[in-house]
């Protein structure tokens, strides 16, 4: 009999399989097979400098290999390629004059910082541009004229233009498989979105916590529809002729967004479900198919990101029929004049809808993956072309280049949290750079790649990396002092930094501890082959990580120091504006009984990436020091508040979708929507200028209108019911089911005006 695996070991071999099928492992690999050909090939040719010198040149370039379209992909290339070029041969120029080479650093590290935070693209190419000012910083000794510079810098050059035509070559036979990485990257969170879901309906889970938790998989999720719809949605020609594959994956992708839509909208007040759910156990049959469209999505992902077995048998039908049959018994008794069961119906009934309409999405996302290989043209696949939103609309979807002229100038400015992080980066840099030359450490521009690989700019980010980056440095010098007691031979060597590249890569988003203690070994490893002596470098690169990290913390603290609580109020401003507009886009429908798909898909698509903007403010809010988190609370409840009125106006905006040739266009109705309107429009007006919370004591929105419109339509229902329960059964049907909608109606604009009410208190320009 076998002995068990301890789970802790069954653990970590799950880890390290998830680890090493992810898609940045992938990309890490190939950041390092295309950065190593070239120095494989002329080790065997006999020109091992030559070699090495082109592999730092495709090393340069390789981090921005990241998924994107051909255009882009080839822009950030190229870019980085002049950046690290246009470093590399003007510090070596300096040469050894700290008067020329201080300033220099100041303007290139304040120019690379500057873009840094614009978006992940742009984060990579400084990277790049730090690393290129750290090798030539360090290899200034080694060149005495300027024939051996611009030697170095061709070659620099030839290495990166290589590493362009690697990537794009790549990308040609790569892409589909690119885009289905993505695919079924945003199949597993859409199965994580529900699995928390789930959670929330469970007794015992923190229903404010665990809403935010929902907020943060939404934000993660959003992240990722971003990146599809770069891939999917900037060359429309991929979506028409013969590509197939390519509408099938657009099929799959607006089917996964319009799950997300549907599982914001229903429902918004768990902790009354889950009372339901308590009183009604029969309704446990709930809890069972959201688990099982939760592992149905879970299996599919796997099928996208490994052609692995399906392993699901998602048929419901059974549970489902139980679900409607119980459901048709309560709705009798909720007809009964005196019923209190009525609330509750609706309730149940609407999840029943709900779950019925998932189900639908799953089987046409299944559909597509499992028949994939098998036939050429499903009906689902040429209609998802020529349905809902037109091929030239599509670009529509994609978010336009976040730096720009307009962004870049506007920025420029101490009230921007961009430029204090440019300013404290180069500054702290420059310092950390002097003092250790001051001090005559051996290598001192190691405290600078320390500062700007730890320097981030939010606190809670910089100090969790202060941590990482120590504890990564020791445990990374002290395994590359062992590796070199072995004495590996030239072989051994490359093969160590070359694994080592590639797992500080796999793991610098998953883990930083990690991902610097392989960084630390592949720096001293190739410190080895430009002939330095690594025992020396060893202590040298602990020394003068401490000191850089010291700065960093320090500097971040006091150096133009930029909380968070400044950015939330415009962050929430923005939600809010965008929430606005979304809802004016559903109203609109709701009154004229006309839906242009296009316009709400694109109001949706800006209100959900900025909710997940304010959730990203919230979580790094609550990463500063508590003596800066001001009206921690209030962001609390305002983040809270704001995803609430998303997931309303969601719901409103399912119910439009499904009644596009149906007008609702009541008095009462607009009313209330005009009420609505207004509050959101006070709370825009008192966060324009605001740079804290505060909350008002003014009432907002409680006209007699308002009032009377709300009366005026508990009237018309409490009519409509009485109406149901005098006509015969035959002819209930009809007049219950505009009871039903106007009672949904009714709820729904009550419930966002009471929203929108609590966000007009707390949200406010503070007192001059």
């Amino acid at each position: 009999m076998s002995t068990p695996i301890p789970s802790k070991f069954r653990q970590a071999i799950a880890y390290l399989r998830e680890v090493f099928r992810d898609e940045q492992f992938y990309l890490s690999l190939r950041h390092t097979i295309g950065a190593f050909i070239p120095l494989i090939l002329c080790e065997l040719l006999g020109y091992e400098t030559i070699g090495l010198e082109m592999m730092l040149g495709a090393f340069f370039v390789s981090a921005v290999d990241i998924a994107g379209t051909f255009r882009s992909k080839a822009t950030a290339l190229l870019i980085t390629t002049a950046i690290s070029i246009t470093i590399t041969f003007t510090v070596l120029m300096a040469g050894s004059s700290l008067l020329l080479m201080l300033p220099l650093l100041f303007i290139f590290i304040f120019g690379l910082a500057y873009i840094s935070p614009f978006s992940l693209r742009y984060t990579l190419m400084g990277v790049m541009g730090y690393i290129a000012i750290i090798l030539a910083v360090s290899m200034i000794d080694r060149f005495n004229s300027v024939e051996e510079i611009l030697r170095h810098c061709f070659l620099l050059l030839c290495g990166s233009l290589w590493y362009f035509l690697f990537a794009m070559v790549i990308h040609w036979f790569a892409r589909t498989r690119e885009i289905n990485r993505r695919i079924a990257e945003c199949t597993r969170e859409t199965a994580q979105y529900f699995q928390q879901r789930l959670a929330l309906l469970e007794s015992g889970t923190d229903h404010e916590q665990g809403l935010l938790e929902l907020a943060r998989l939404q934000q993660k999720l959003s992240e990722t529809q971003e990146s599809v719809r770069e891939l999917l949605f900037s060359d429309t020609s991929l979506l028409s002729g013969r590509s197939s594959e390519r509408r099938r994956f657009y099929l799959i992708f607006i089917e996964l967004v319009d799950m997300h839509e549907l599982a914001m909208a229903t429902p918004v007040d768990y902790p009354k479900i889950r009372k339901l759910l308590h009183r009604y156990p029969e309704y446990d049959i709930i809890r069972s198919i959201i688990g099982r469209v939760h592992q149905e999505m879970q299996n599919l992902a796997d099928i996208l990101l490994r052609d692995a077995e399906y392993a699901g048998h998602l048929q419901p039908d059974e549970e489902l029929d139980q679900l409607h049959n119980q459901l048709l018994e309560l709705k009798e008794q909720v007809l009964q004049e005196e019923s209190e069961e009525e609330e509750a119906y609706h309730t149940l009934r609407r999840i029943e809808l709900y779950l019925h309409r998932q189900l639908r999405k799953v089987e046409v996302i299944q559909n597509a993956v499992l028949n994939r290989k098998t036939y050429e043209e499903e009906e689902e696949i040429k209609q998802a072309a020529s349905t809902d939103v037109s091929t030239g609309d599509l670009p529509r979807f994609v978010t336009p280049n976040p730096l720009n002229w307009s962004s870049f100038i506007d920025n420029l400015s101490f009230e921007s949290s961009y430029f204090r992080y440019a300013l404290r980066t180069a500054t702290t840099a420059v310092a950390g750079y002097a003092l250790a030359d001051f001090l005559q450490f051996q290598n001192a521009y190691w405290v600078l790649l320390t500062v700007l690989v730890v320097m981030k700019p939010g606190y809670g980010v910089t100090r969790e990396r202060f941590y990482h980056r120590i504890a990564g440095t020791l445990i990374g010098a002290l395994i590359a002092y062992g590796l070199y007691q072995l004495d590996p031979s030239h072989v051994m060597s490359l093969i160590i930094y070359g694994v080592s590249l590639t797992l500080a890569f796999t793991f610098v988003i998953r883990n930083y501890i990690v991902a610097s203690t392989f960084f630390t070994i592949f720096v001293i490893f190739l410190y080895s082959f430009l002939n330095r002596e690594i025992p020396s470098m060893v202590v040298f690169r602990v020394v003068d990580t401490l000191l850089g990290a010291g700065l960093v913390i320090l500097a971040i603290r006091y150096l133009w120091p930029y909380w968070e609580h400044q950015q939330f109020p415009v962050l929430l401003r923005k939600s809010l504006q965008a929430n606005k507009v979304y809802l004016q886009k559903v109203l609109n429908h709701l009154f004229e009984g006309t839906f242009r798909e296009t316009d709400y898909r694109l109001a949706r698509k800006k209100a959900y990436v900025d909710m997940a903007n304010l959730v990203s403010s919230y979580y790094r809010l609550m990463g500063d020091p508590e003596s800066k988190r001001q009206n921690a609370e209030f962001s609390y409840d305002l983040a809270l508040l704001s995803y609430m009125m998303l997931s309303t106006t969601t719901s409103l905006g399912i119910f439009v979708q499904q009644h596009r040739q149906q007008s609702f266009d009541y008095r009462e109705f607009r009313v209330i929507g005009e009420g609505i309107i207004t509050n959101l429009d006070f709370s825009i007006s008192g966060l324009e200028q605001a740079t804290e919370l505060q909350q008002s004591a003014s009432a907002i929105s409680k006209s007699e209108n308002i009032e009377q419109a709300g009366n005026d339509l508990t009237r018309q229902l409490r009519q409509l019911k009485q109406q149901i329960s005098k006509q015969p059964p035959d002819r209930r049907n009809q007049t219950y089911i505009k009871y039903a909608q106007l009672n949904y109606l009714s709820r729904q604009l009550g419930w966002m005006l009471e929203l929108s009410r609590t966000v007009a208190k707390h949200a406010r320009q503070p007192d001059e």
